[in-house]
């Protein structure tokens, strides 16, 4: 008897065993809704990088459904809609609004609801009242400032409050909302004796503002809140740590580059490994973004070897593997542009010739200053066979066309339809410009982000037109 109990109870955990199941991890994260007025026809979500997209039926209606092990903030973006949920993974999540009138009827029901209706609130909130409308806050002396961020802040604030009020809210979301009102009022004041001083013509040191108050509470910013580094005036006031070292390094060693200088200071600054590995992603990535693995292969070799988070290593791998298509050596499409008299012309018209192209709006500052630099590398390069293109993303031809003619801008000036969405801008990822490209005299890419006029292109249309590429 006593053998059969023994066999029965070694049974039973025999099965009990075998019962288990091992725990199930759930990192999926599901978004549905319905978007009233929708002129766009997909729908994208990504936090770093795109992780799902889906197309608007004709109803609106729209799934997501993508994995993630980490809480975020994620953006969804449908044409000119953009907007930001936080979920956690396994959240599911239903969304409704018209495109039109968006912040006024959003409605959410499911996981996260409650966090992500006060966020709409609160990003309308800011809107109405003008608290990031900087240029208006920063021209007021110093008394006024205060009051006026004050009573801004405390504007949005109330909605913040009211949501809290005897509800069960994320704790990791409530501490990322709390820090938030505290940091965009240290952000702001770090802002103010420059803006001021810029606005109202005067010399920065002569701004009444208690400066050496702003500076002692900049460096007791505590830089290891890992879990608000999502929280944007507290991203911000670490950038500025990092930027004020940068900027002193670089004045004792004029050699050094920004983003190796940046590095060094996020060394000297950040104790904590996530973190550190985090703020030289956002370098790195930014750079990748924009100039490709051919202009940071040095320190996208050097993050690789020193990071400690793998998921940082794999989305900067699916970054560069995103810029394959358009690496040194690849044929470039012929596209379709039109010229100042509406005529369709090609790429292919410039063929035996380096084509060097300056991707630009009139819209764009930064654009505009590269001009004098541009009209200068050409004048010089005129009987080189080299053709100096500039293309315009401008949303219509009439300010393109405006400017071109008001400033006698002479040359290739071609005009690309669809702006950001243009088949050149969307082969090439602009996702920002100025940007300027280089190819060949066959059509085959040199540089897919090569230097500015005001940089070093020189030497370099130099060796291409040496080699007789």
């Amino acid at each position: 008897m006593k053998n059969l109990t023994l066999s029965a109870l070694a049974a039973s955990m025999l099965l009990f065993a075998c019962s288990q199941k091992p725990e199930v991890i759930d990192n999926s994260i599901k978004i549905y809704g319905k978007l009233d007025n929708s002129e766009f026809p997909v729908i994208v979500v990504s936090l770093d990088e795109d992780l799902a997209k889906d197309s608007v039926k004709s109803d609106g209606s729209f799934q997501l459904n993508f994995e993630y092990p980490e809480s975020g903030m994620f953006m969804l973006t449908n044409g000119d809609l953009r907007f930001s949920l936080y979920l956690d993974p396994g959240d599911s999540i239903h969304v409704n609004g018209d495109v039109k009138e968006f912040a006024k009827t959003f409605i959410a029901s499911g996981d996260k609801s409650k966090e992500n209706t006060y966020l709409r609130k609160k990003f309308k909130a800011i809107n109405e009242s003008g608290l990031e409308n900087f240029m208006e806050i920063m021209a007021l002396k110093k008394e006024a400032y205060f009051s006026k961020k004050d009573s801004l802040i405390s504007v949005v604030k109330n909605n913040y409050d009211s949501l809290i009020t005897g509800k069960n809210i994320d704790p990791v979301f409530s501490k990322m909302e709390e820090s938030y009102f505290i940091y965009q009022s240290m952000f702001m004041d770090q802002l103010y004796p420059m803006y001021h001083a810029y606005i109202n013509k005067i010399p920065q040191d002569s701004v009444d503002f208690p400066v050496d108050e702003n500076k002692s509470k900049l460096q007791s910013l505590p830089l290891d809140q890992k879990e608000l580094l999502g929280v944007a005036p507290y991203k911000n006031l670490i950038d500025q740590r990092i930027g004020a070292l940068a900027g002193e390094l670089m004045k004792a060693d004029t050699t050094l580059d920004y983003e190796k200088v940046s590095w060094i200071a996020i060394d000297s600054l950040i104790k904590d490994p996530t973190i550190k590995d985090q703020l030289k992603f956002e370098t790195l990535k930014s750079t990748l973004e924009y100039r490709g693995p051919v202009n940071s292969e040095v320190m996208y070799n050097k993050f690789l070897a020193e990071n400690t988070t793998p998921k940082f290593a794999e989305k900067l791998e699916k970054l560069k593997a995103k810029w394959e298509p358009i690496s040194p050596g690849k044929t470039v499409p012929d596209f379709e542009f039109s010229d100042l008299k509406g005529e369709t012309v090609r790429l292919s018209d410039l063929k035996g010739n380096l084509v060097y192209i300056d991707i630009w709006a009139t819209w764009c500052g930064p654009c505009i200053a590269e001009h004098p630099h541009w009209d200068k590398v050409k004048e010089e390069y005129k009987d080189k066979p080299v053709a100096f293109l500039t293309v315009s993303i401008d949303e219509t031809r009439e300010p393109w066309e405006k400017m071109v003619k008001n400033k006698k801008m002479d040359g290739l000036q071609w005009f690309a339809p669809n702006a950001w969405q243009s088949e050149l801008a969307q082969f090439f990822m602009v996702n920002a410009i100025p940007r300027f490209l280089l190819l060949d005299r066959e059509g085959k890419i040199i540089d897919p982000s090569a230097e500015r006029p005001s940089g070093n292109i020189r030497e370099i249309l130099d060796t291409n037109l040496e080699k007789g590429v």
